[in-house]
């Protein structure tokens, strides 16, 4: 008898703590080349950016709005098991901004609907074998949700409701839309599972480098899991950031939600083998699939541009453009469309120094290099290099007279700390060199 009491009480304590532990499961995603999904993508952010005008900073409200719809097919698949190369068409991809009273609205030419969207050394980069995009095209493509990062939330071990597990700093930068993190608290729950669909939460901060401004993102979101396809089925993204004044972009206050739904599907005949034979193989794309155009509004001239001079300013006068390296501010370009002069002719050189020396709040000390330099398609180009200051402080300016055969004329002002010089390098006559004249009877 004292045998058998024994048994049974091991058998109790065995059943009490099988049922103490509760039931794991296994929410891993195994993503392989080759494999295609289809995506939906909404997005809602509201906020405020805050500018600077007439020494007051000035809040402007911003609103926006956004929808992408594309399969995406994927190519590669990293050693994390995560892709890191894929396919997409865009059926949809179109956004509506409101920053104060102008509105900006966004979508992508027909010709430009195949894209490559990759990430490689924590760096995304989005472009279409087509050619080269527009800012608008390439913002609208790039700065929605990460899908290539999307199963990263996903544990690597068996989970049970209640169980918890951290977000991989790669994950949570990806997510973000960080150039650079620098701390992140990011962390994922199983909250609960319903016949054949699991519940995670995504709970945290991060904070990251964004075009050279310190930002800081706060994230609520909740995953669903399909137990039965072992597939991620569908996400909703709430994000909030608080980004400071950077050197190419204003402080702001947004809060977003990104809703995503993610399905399985039949390779689509617009990412058929066929259709992505311009796609390299490389993760180095030619040159001529990532950089950017820009067309003159007056079509006073057309502009090709490597994807690191952000935009930051545009008047019917003038166009600013900055170089962000790294997060790091190099120099800013001043592209002016000039009085055209008569047909085959341009400014001396005489007449392009004094024009330059009388720019406002700069005053020259050393002139460093003047002379033409060698150009293409019947245009003229002549460079001034010097050293001065400008509104008090020493800087170094490169300006460049660009003319064309038929009187057309533009001028090219790169400023910069002198220190910097190095790491401008020739981006400046690349630059320069890009700057073509629309045939006369194209302009407005």
């Amino acid at each position: 008898m004292a045998a058998w009491r024994t048994l049974g009480s091991l058998l109790i304590a065995m059943f009490l703590a099988g049922a103490g532990r509760a039931q794991p499961y296994v929410l891993t995603e195994t993503v392989q080349a080759r494999d295609c999904f289809r995506i939906h993508i909404d997005m809602a952010l509201a906020g405020e950016m805050r500018v600077a005008r007439e020494g007051k900073v000035v809040p402007i409200k911003l609103t926006a709005t956004a929808s992408h719809v594309f399969p995406e097919r994927i190519l590669k698949v990293a050693a994390t098991g995560l892709p890191e190369k894929s396919a997409r068409f865009y059926e949809i991809a179109k956004a509506d901004i409101l920053a104060g009273n102008d509105r900006s609205e966004r979508s992508l030419r027909a010709e430009r609907r195949l894209f490559v969207a990759q990430r490689a050394k924590d760096q995304p980069l989005t472009y279409s074998p087509a050619g080269p995009l527009s800012r608008e095209e390439m913002e609208l493509t790039s700065e929605h949700f990460d899908t290539l990062a999307l199963t990263g939330l996903l544990p690597v071990k068996p989970v049970a409701v209640g169980d918890t597990w951290t977000v991989p700093n790669s994950v949570a930068q990806a997510l973000c839309g960080y150039e650079g993190l620098t701390e992140q608290t990011l962390a994922c729950k199983l909250e609960a599972v319903s016949e054949n669909t699991a519940r995670i939460a995504v709970a945290g901060t991060a904070n990251g480098i964004e075009l050279g401004a310190l930002v800081k993102t706060t994230i609520t979101a909740t995953a669903r899991f399909d137990l039965q396809a072992h597939r991620l089925a569908g996400l909703t993204w709430k994000q909030k950031d608080e980004r400071d004044q950077g050197p190419a972009s204003p402080a702001s206050t947004t809060e977003s939600t990104t809703t995503l739904s993610r399905t399985p599907a039949d390779t689509p005949e617009t990412l058929s083998d066929v259709k992505l034979v311009s796609i390299p193989d490389s993760f180095e794309p030619p040159m001529a699939m990532t950089q950017l155009v820009h067309r003159d509004p007056k079509s006073r001239y057309d502009l090709m541009y490597a994807r690191v001079w952000q935009v930051v300013g545009q008047t019917d006068a003038h166009l600013i453009m900055r170089l962000m390296e790294r997060g790091e501010f190099v120099a800013q370009v001043t592209i002016t469309p000039w009085t055209p002069a008569e047909k085959g002719k341009h400014l001396s050189p005489e007449e392009f120094r004094d024009a330059m020396n009388g720019t406002p709040s700069w005053e020259a000390t050393k002139e460093l290099q003047a002379g033409e330099v060698p150009a293409e398609s019947g245009r003229w180009i002549y460079r001034i290099s010097a050293l001065g200051t400008m509104d008090g402080l020493d800087v170094m300016q490169n300006f460049y007279l660009v003319a064309g055969p038929s009187g057309e004329q533009a001028v090219l002002a790169f400023t910069l700390a002198p220190k910097q010089a190095d790491r401008l390098g020739t981006r400046d006559l690349s630059l320069v060199g890009s700057l073509e004249f629309p045939p006369v009877e194209k302009r407005n």
